[in-house]
C-alpha cells in the first residue's frame, strides 16, 4: 500500500520520526537518527508512506518506481526473496537505493521498540510476580549478585520502606541502556544483556527526598534480599533483564496455564514477537549491494550520494588491480604479473608502507561520518588514498567491515572464496543484486574451477622448497602429491580424448562405464585422502598466519608518510623491512589460491554430499599458443611445452553457490531490466522467490515503436536459422530491409546479429550486391570486431558516438547518422548507453540460442534433461529428509530461455530515459509466433505489433519516424522555457 500525506511535498528538514528522542536538527540541518542513517536538507525530498514505511524519495515518483518500493519493502518486511524487472531508464537504481535504506532505517527503529517495550514487560512481570521469579532466578553468579547488593545499598537509607516504596527503575538501567544503545552500535542483543551485567543499576529518586551523609549511607547497608528472605523487585528486575530470551520462554510456559498477573494479552503478544524474532532482535540488517562491473557501482554510488537523502556508513569492495597506489605493484600487470601477487610478495616481505599505514585512511575525516567523502567511490578512496600514503584496498576492507552499505560487483557475493576474501558475511543480511540477468551463468562459473598443467607444477615446486626448509613436511608432502598426480595424469596418454572443436581435445566424466567418483579413485581422490588435505591445509594456513604476525615487527609498523617524499620514493624504498638473506617461509598466494579452490570443489565431488551429482570432470588439450611465438624466435631461453593441459571441475547447478547465500541472507533481491523469462530462475538457483514484478515502462507508448516481420522485401520468410542462412535469398532480403531502414532511420541505429560467423557472411553478401554501399548513402558503418581487446572496442565506439555528435551539433537529427553492427552477449549488448540520438532503432536478426555444439551446453542440456522430474525424498539411513532440490526445466527449455534473455538485453539498447524514442524491429519470423512474444520483456511484449509484408511494416515505421522527427524539431526551437518543460527527473543511466 502507498499513501501520500497531505504536505508530502515539504522539505525533508521538517519531516520528524514518531519514536521519541530518536532524532535531532543539527547545525549542518542533517536529520540525525540513532538508526544509523541520516536524513540530509542538502538533498531535496518528498515523503511517502509505502508499505508501512516512511519513504524519503527525491522525486515525484513514476507509477513503476512505487510499485518497485512497494514490492521490495513488502518482500523485506516477510523476510522474503524477490525479483524485480524494470526497464532501463524507469528510475530503477534509485527505487531499489531509497526503498532499502528506508526499509532499513524502519527496522532498526521498529526493533528498538520492541526491546524497550519487552524489557518493560519484564520489569512489570517482576513487580507483579517476585516468587515466581525468585523460583526462575534462585541463584546469580557471585559477581552479578556482587553487582546488584551494590545496587541496592541505597535501599536502607532512612525514609525508603522495602516493601511500600515504589519499585521504578531509571533509564540508567543496564537492560534499558542497552535498549536505547542498540539502534547506533553494531553489536549482537545478547552480548549488550551480557554487558549490562557490568553496570550498577540504580533507583530513582521519585517523590521522597534522599537524606543522610555519606557515612551514614556507608552505615546502612543492607542485604539484597528483603525480611521474607526473598530478593528485592531490583535485584529479581536486574537478573531477569540478564537473561531477557530465558525470561521470555519462561513468561510464556506460564501463560498456557494463564496469564501471569500484572500482564495483559498485549504484552503477552509483544513478548511472542520478540520470540519470533529470535537472535536477530536488535541485529541491524547490512545492505550487500552488488552489480556486474565496476563502472555500474560507481553510477549506484553516484546515485545515491547526488540523488538521494540518506546519509550512512558505506564502503565499496574493490579489487587491488584498481586500488593498489604502490609504485610498483600497481604496474605489476605491464610486465604479465598480477597485481595480487605482487602486493601479497610485498606483503610477505615487509615491503609495503601503503599497507602498514592504511589505518589512517580508515580514521580520516572526510570518510566519517558527516564527512564530505561519507559515501564514497573507489576513485576517491584511491586519491584520499595518494595523498595519505595510505593502501586504499585494505582501508576499503576494514570499513566495510562496519559499513550499514557495502557496493561491490556481484561475483564478490557470488564466488565463496572471494567472498571469504573480502570478508562479506551474509548471514541475516540482505543481498540486492542488480543487472542480474545473467546470475545463472555467473553462480555456475562460482561453482566451478579450472586448473593447468602449469599452475599444478608451480604449486609443486612451492611444496618442495617447503619440505626442503623442513616446515610442515608431511601437510606440504601431501599437497605436493596431489599437484604431482593431476600434472602427471594431464601430461600423461591415459586420457581418451575426442576433438570437439578445432585443435581441442576433450575428454568429459562420467561416460560410458566410468563415473566421476570412479575417476577420483583413480587419482586417489578417495574421502579420507580429501578430508586429509583439508586437514593438511588448514595447518598450513595457521603456520602462514603466525609467520605473518611475526614478521609484523615495529620498525616498518612506525613507518608513515612523513618518512618518504614522495610517491615514488615510498614506491621504491622497497627494501624496507627486509631481512637480508630471508628465504620463503611459506608457499606463494598464487599457490594458496589455487589449494583453496581445489578443496572447494573437491569438497562436493569426492563426497558424498547434496551437491556431489551436480558436477562434471573435463579434461582439455590444445596447442600451447606460447609454442607458435617460440618457435617464430631464433633462440629459445626456456623450454615450452607443446600442449595446453586444463583439468576442469564443472557445476551444472547453479545452486551448488546460491543455496548457501539464500540459507545465510535475510532476503535476496535480483533485479534488472531484462530478467524476462523469468521461469528458470527459482528452479537453476534452488531459491524460492515469494514475489517476481514487471515494471512498465515510463516512456508514453507512443515514443517506441515494437514490431515484428515476417517476410522479406521479396515476400519470403525471414527466417534466420542454420539451414537458410547460406541461402542467397534470405541474405539479400536481410541486405535491402536493412538498407530500407537505414534510409529513413535518423541518427543511431544497432543491428544485432546471432554470431560473428553470420555477420560476416552477410557482409560479405552485401558488398557483393551492392547492399552495404546502399547502407552507406544514408549511414556511416562500424562493425563490431571479433575478439579484441577492450581498448579496441572501446575506441570503435568512441568514432562511432563522435559521428553521431558531429551530426548532432545544432539538436537536430543526423544527416546520415551512424549504424553498427554487433552480436547478441557481445561488448555492445550489455551495458552501454546508448541513449538519445545514439541509437534511435534497434534491429533483431534472428535467434541467438547458445551454441548447439559447445561442450557445456550438451552437458548442461543432458543434466537439466536428467532432472526435469521431482526426485523422490531420500532419507537414507536417517529419519531426516535429504534437502529436496526443486525439478529442473528440461534441457530444451532451459536452451530457449538462454536464447530469449540475450534478445532482451539487446532490445535494451535503447529508450533510456522517460524522453526517449526509437524503434524495435525484430527481422525475424518466429517473433510472429504468440509463444515466442510472451518470452519478451514485459514492456515490449505489450506493444509488439505483427507484419506479414515487410512494406506494409515500412510504411507504419516511416510515420513513426517523420512524426518524432517533427516533435524534436519543434522542441529544438527557441521558445520560452516554463517549469513544465523541466523532467520531473534525469534517469539516463
Amino acid at each position: 500500500m502507498v499513501s501520500i500525506p497531505p504536505g508530502s511535498q515539504q522539505k525533508a528538514g521538517t519531516l520528524r520520526s514518531n519514536s521519541s528522542g530518536s532524532q535531532a536538527a543539527t547545525a549542518n540541518n542533517d536529520i540525525l537518527s540513532t538508526e544509523g542513517i541520516r536524513i540530509t536538507n542538502d538533498v531535496a525530498s518528498n515523503m511517502y508512506y509505502i508499505g508501512g514505511v516512511q519513504v524519503h524519495f527525491p522525486f515525484k515518483p513514476y507509477p513503476s518506481q512505487l510499485g518497485m518500493m512497494n514490492h521490495m519493502i513488502r518482500a523485506l518486511n516477510k523476510a522474503q526473496n524477490t525479483m524485480i524487472e524494470s526497464p532501463t531508464g524507469s528510475g530503477k537504481s534509485l527505487a531499489l537505493l531509497c526503498a532499502s535504506l528506508a526499509w532499513k532505517r524502519s527496522h532498526a527503529m521498529k526493533q528498538k521498540q520492541l526491546l524497550a517495550n519487552t524489557s518493560q514487560i519484564i520489569r512489570k512481570f517482576c513487580k507483579h510476580n517476585r516468587s515466581l521469579v525468585a523460583a526462575k532466578y534462585a541463584e546469580v553468579p557471585d559477581a552479578a549478585a556482587s553487582t546488584v547488593k551494590e545496587a541496592v545499598d541505597i535501599s536502607g537509607k532512612p525514609g525508603f520502606d522495602n516493601e511500600a516504596k515504589p519499585e521504578i527503575i531509571s533509564a540508567e538501567n543496564p537492560a534499558v541502556a542497552a535498549a536505547d544503545k542498540l539502534a547506533s552500535e553494531a553489536t549482537d542483543h545478547d552480548d549488550l544483556i551480557k554487558k549490562a551485567s557490568d553496570v550498577k543499576p540504580k533507583l530513582d529518586g521519585t517523590d521522597e527526598q534522599i537524606t543522610g551523609t555519606g557515612a551514614e549511607s556507608q552505615d546502612s547497608k543492607k542485604s539484597p534480599v528483603d525480611s521474607t528472605g526473598i530478593a528485592t523487585t531490583a535485584v529479581l528486575q536486574s537478573r531477569a533483564l540478564m537473561s531477557c530470551s530465558d525470561t521470555v520462554d519462561y513468561i510464556l510456559d506460564l501463560t498456557k496455564s494463564k496469564i501471569p498477573d500484572g500482564l495483559t494479552d498485549e504484552d503477552i503478544g509483544v513478548l511472542t514477537s520478540y520470540k519470533e524474532a529470535g537472535p536477530s532482535v536488535g541485529h541491524r540488517p547490512r545492505i550487500y549491494f552488488g552489480t556486474r562491473t565496476h563502472k555500474q557501482v560507481a553510477q549506484l554510488v553516484d546515485e545515491l550520494r547526488r540523488k538521494t537523502p540518506y546519509r550512512l556508513r558505506t564502503a565499496v569492495l574493490g579489487s587491488r588491480a584498481q586500488t593498489c597506489i604502490h609504485h610498483r605493484a600497481s604496474k605489476a600487470s605491464k610486465n604479465g604479473e598480477s597485481v595480487d601477487d605482487a602486493c601479497r610478495a610485498l606483503l610477505d616481505e615487509d615491503r609495503c608502507a601503503p599497507f602498514q599505514g592504511f589505518r589512517r585512511l580508515v580514521g580520516n575525516k572526510k570518510l566519517s561520518v558527516g564527512g564530505e567523502l561519507e559515501i564514497w567511490d573507489l576513485e576517491d578512496i584511491v586519491r584520499l588514498g595518494k595523498a595519505q600514503f595510505a593502501c586504499p584496498y585494505y582501508a576499503g576492507r576494514e570499513m566495510a567491515e562496519t559499513a550499514e552499505l557495502v557496493f561491490c560487483p556481484y561475483n564478490y557475493i557470488l564466488d565463496p572464496g572471494v567472498r571469504d576474501a573480502a570478508g562479506i558475511k551474509l548471514e541475516d543480511n540482505i543481498v540486492i543484486l542488480d543487472e542480474a540477468h545473467n546470475i545463472e551463468n555467473a553462480a555456475r562459473d562460482a561453482g566451478s574451477y579450472e586448473v593447468t598443467d602449469q599452475q599444478l607444477s608451480l604449486l609443486a615446486y612451492d611444496c618442495s622448497g617447503m619440505i626442503d626448509e623442513r616446515i610442515l613436511v608431511e601437510e606440504h608432502r601431501l599437497v605436493m602429491v596431489l599437484a604431482e598426480t593431476l600434472q602427471n595424469w594431464l601430461q600423461g596418454d591415459s586420457i581418451e580424448y575426442e576433438y570437439r572443436d578445432y585443435e581441442t581435445q576433450t575428454s568429459v566424466w562420467p561416460k560410458s562405464g566410468v563415473s566421476v567418483n570412479d575417476l577420483l579413485r583413480f587419482l586417489a581422490l578417495t574421502p579420507e585422502i580429501i578430508h586429509r588435505l583439508e586437514a593438511a591445509y588448514k595447518a598450513i594456513e595457521a603456520h602462514i598466519k603466525e609467520v605473518r604476525a611475526q614478521k609484523e615487527h615495529p620498525n616498518l609498523a612506525a613507518a608513515n608518510a612523513n618518512d618518504y617524499e614522495s610517491a615514488e620514493d615510498f614506491g621504491n624504498n622497497s627494501g624496507a623491512g627486509k631481512i637480508p638473506g630471508q628465504l620463503a617461509l611459506y608457499i606463494s598466494s598464487a599457490s594458496q589460491r589455487l589449494i583453496e579452490g581445489l578443496l572447494r570443489v573437491l569438497r562436493h565431488v569426492g563426497s558424498a554430499t547434496r551437491f556431489s551429482q551436480d558436477y562434471r570432470v573435463a579434461a582439455i588439450r590444445y596447442p600451447n599458443p606460447e609454442l607458435r611465438e617460440s618457435n617464430k624466435r631464433k633462440r629459445q631461453s626456456v623450454v615450452v611445452s607443446p600442449f595446453v593441459n586444463i583439468m576442469c571441475f564443472w557445476t551444472m547447478n547453479p545452486g551448488v553457490v546460491f543455496a548457501e547465500i539464500a540459507n545465510e541472507a535475510r532476503s535476496i533481491v535480483l533485479t534488472s531490466g531484462t530478467l524476462s523469462p523469468l521461469d528458470s530462475y527459482a528452479s537453476e538457483l534452488q531459491v524460492d522467490f515469494a514475489s517476481t514484478l514487471e515494471a512498465n515502462h515510463v516512456i508514453d507508448s507512443g515514443r517506441f515503436f515494437a514490431m515484428s516481420v515476417e517476410c522479406g522485401p521479396s515476400g519470403s520468410p525471414l527466417e534466420a536459422k542454420y539451414q537458410t542462412t547460406n541461402l542467397l535469398q534470405f541474405q539479400d532480403d536481410m541486405g535491402l530491409a536493412v538498407a530500407e531502414i537505414a534510409s529513413k532511420c535518423p541518427d543511431g541505429m544497432l543491428v544485432f546479429a546471432p554470431s560473428y560467423a553470420l555477420l560476416g557472411k552477410l557482409s560479405a553478401r552485401w558488398e557483393a550486391t551492392g547492399h552495404l554501399k546502399s547502407i552507406q548513402e544514408h549511414k556511416e558503418v562500424f562493425f563490431e570486431p571479433q575478439g579484441g581487446s577492450k581498448d579496441d572496442f572501446n575506441n570503435l565506439l568512441s568514432r562511432y558516438r563522435k559521428c553521431l555528435q558531429r551530426d548532432n551539433d545544432l539538436g537536430k537529427p543526423a544527416k546520415r547518422g551512424a549504424v553498427f553492427f554487433a552480436v547478441y552477449r557481445g561488448k555492445a549488448s550489455e551495458g552501454i548507453d546508448f541513449t538519445d540520438y545514439y541509437c534511435r532503432t534497434v534491429v533483431n536478426i534472428g535467434i541467438p540460442y547458445p551454441a548447439f555444439k559447445d561442450v557445456k551446453v550438451v552437458l548442461k542440456r543432458e543434466y537439466n534433461d536428467s532432472r526435469s522430474h521431482p526426485a523422490p525424498a531420500a532419507t537414507g539411513g536417517s529419519l531426516q529428509p535429504a534437502p529436496k532440490q526443486q525439478p529442473l526445466l528440461n534441457g530444451s527449455k532451459w536452451y530457449d530461455i538462454q536464447a530469449f534473455r540475450a534478445v532482451n538485453q539487446a532490445l535494451g539498447r535503447c529508450l533510456r530515459h522517460k524522453n526517449d524514442w526509437g524503434a524495435i524491429i525484430m527481422l525475424e519470423s518466429r517473433f510472429t509466433y504468440p509463444w515466442n512474444i510472451a518470452r519478451l520483456s514485459k514492456w515490449v511484449r505489450g506493444h509488439m505489433l505483427i507484419y506479414k509484408s515487410f512494406n506494409d511494416a515500412k510504411h507504419d515505421l516511416d510515420a513513426f519516424y517523420a512524426a518524432r522527427i517533427k516533435e524534436d524539431l519543434v522542441a529544438a526551437s527557441p521558445k520560452e522555457a516554463s517549469d513544465d518543460d523541466v523532467p520531473l527527473v534525469d534517469l539516463t543511466l
